[in-house]
């Protein structure tokens, strides 16, 4: 897995990752957008001026460095359909695993010709928190713990169509870059303008866990009542289901939440980082993914677990059912 490494004002943060993506050709993906997305990306670009600033200064250092457009790198990095996801997160508070600490558990499915382009980033703000985040060759994170112990990640629900607002991954680098604890993010995740629809999954080292579902129409939030919840490619809140549009895959989505309930009432009291790596990469009883019921090749591109407050996240990069998890740590900058 890439590994990057960057800290500095956000627009210092630009300047070195842009270097990373000239030297690499990473922006092998930026196309051009048409008047229309433009316009619409415009929309989204005042709401993240609004919500998340810095991230505007980060796209324009990366502009600059590699001598491209703002607007072309702006319109890249703020819109996209994410519709073929099928990720899943859970989270544990401490009082019911075997060590005390929260354990948080997430594995990411998408497309096996996007593996080689997922990137761990170790990033320090300077006006922020130090964070381990995970994404592609963009702003975003898709998830990841700072170094407060709050983690958060995100899985997809899908939507006819997106909205003026801020793309799931560009919220969940804003909380990792800001917020300390659960009911920060949460309240952060409820005012602003949302692009796409997700499920967002929150965790801190003190066992709050919480799941917010958000879409354009509306936000719901739910709490950890029995020291469990779970984030998957469906929208649970009461009130809010008929906004969803589960597809044909949406079989396994079920299976999921199906095996996610039987794990974590036959570990209940002794769940540890083993058990979460189980979690992840069973397949009889787990969330491995191999994109059986996909025609084109698709499952789990990596997949991460943590004990929040211990500085570190393991990581296995590809299907867990055939790779070493890794430590990755966190150091204080």
């Amino acid at each position: 897995m890439r590994q990057v490494e960057i800290a500095g004002s956000y627009y210092k943060l630009g300047l070195n990752y842009g270097r990373i993506v000239a030297e690499n050709k990473l922006n092998w993906w930026w196309k051009q957008p048409t008047e229309s997305a433009l316009a619409f990306v415009k929309e989204c670009e005042r709401e993240i001026a609004v919500h998340a600033p810095g991230l505007l200064e980060e796209i324009r250092a990366i502009a600059d460095v590699c001598e491209r457009e703002y607007d072309l790198v702006l319109a890249n990095m703020t819109i996209s359909y994410w519709q073929l996801s099928a990720c899943n997160v859970v989270a544990v508070s401490g009082n019911q695993c075997r060590n005390g600490r929260t354990i948080f558990a997430r594995n990411h499915d998408w497309l096996d010709e996007d593996i080689e382009w997922v990137t761990c980033f170790k990033t320090h703000v300077s006006t922020g928190l130090p964070h381990i985040g995970f994404g592609f060759a963009d702003v975003g994170r898709s998830g990841g713990v700072n170094q407060a112990g709050l983690a958060i990640a995100s899985a997809a629900i899908w939507l006819d169509r997106p909205n003026p607002g801020l793309r799931s991954n560009l919220a969940t680098r804003w909380i990792l870059d800001t917020y300390s604890d659960t009911r920060s993010a949460v309240d952060y995740l409820k005012r602003i303008p949302h692009y796409d629809a997700s499920s967002f999954l929150i965790a801190d080292k003190e066992g709050r866990i919480a799941r917010v579902e958000t879409t354009p129409e509306g936000v719901g939030v739910a709490l950890a009542e029995d020291g469990m919840l779970a984030a998957i490619n469906l929208i649970q809140s009461e009130g809010m289901q008929h906004l969803d549009h589960v597809p044909a895959e949406g079989e396994l989505v079920y299976r999921h939440k199906a095996r996610i309930t039987a794990w974590y009432d036959g570990h209940k009291g002794q769940i540890d980082l083993n058990a979460a790596r189980r979690l992840c990469s069973d397949h009889e009883i787990g969330l491995c993914d191999h994109g059986e019921t996909r025609s084109e090749p698709f499952g789990t591109i990596y997949s991460w677990v943590a004990e929040l407050g211990t500085g570190e996240i393991h990581v296995a990069h590809g299907r867990p059912c055939e790779n070493e998890y890794k430590a990755i740590e966190l150091e204080a900058s």
